[in-house]
């Protein structure tokens, strides 16, 4: 719904309640010509006292609903900040691991040869307990050893950043 659409309905509301004061007025001018004064009394006390009483349950809503409102708005805020800050080191530690990609590249693998099955050249055997039952080729599981580096600058400046995400991780977790 946009804007200019609720404040047209809501000007709608408030015109119907216009004309209906309006009547409820017309027929108290018409009683206080016809001399009938106690009526008249009488009918305006009784909308003084609806009148006070819509106005206390207003103010008793706006009171409780508006601050927590406002309690929420804050919140969202604050929570937007922190969720930007986030986003802002996330995107600098991806670019960070894309360049060291780029100047440092891990160790390939050739598909062809590692998809191989391994060449037996006697057949195994199996001991008495294990049933003789075919088993399919199993790769050796490849390590990747990569030497130990000296601490640099980027390297602290990342475990820094790291041990300030935690405890915001924790929190998500």
């Amino acid at each position: 719904m946009s804007l200019a659409l609720m404040s047209q309905l809501i000007t709608i509301v408030l015109c119907i309640g216009v004309i209906v004061q309006a009547t409820r007025m017309m027929r108290e001018l018409k009683a206080v010509t016809n001399g009938d004064m106690s009526a008249v009394v009488t009918g305006l006390d009784r909308a003084t006292l609806q009148a006070s009483a819509v106005l206390a349950d207003l103010k008793r809503t706006l009171g409780t609903d508006g601050a927590a409102l406002a309690q929420a708005l804050a919140d969202g805020q604050e929570l937007q900040e922190e969720l930007t800050m986030l986003i802002g080191i996330a995107n600098s530690m991806a670019e960070r691991l894309v360049d060291a990609g780029k100047t440092r590249p891990g160790p390939t693998i050739n598909m062809a040869e590692a998809s191989a099955p391994p060449i037996m050249s006697a057949p195994i055997a199996m001991p008495a307990h294990m049933p003789a039952q075919p088993v399919a080729p199993v790769m050796p599981d490849a390590t990747f050893v990569t030497p130990e580096l000296p601490e640099t600058q980027e390297s602290k400046e990342a475990r820094e950043i790291r041990e300030m995400l935690e405890p915001y991780l924790r929190e998500i977790a």
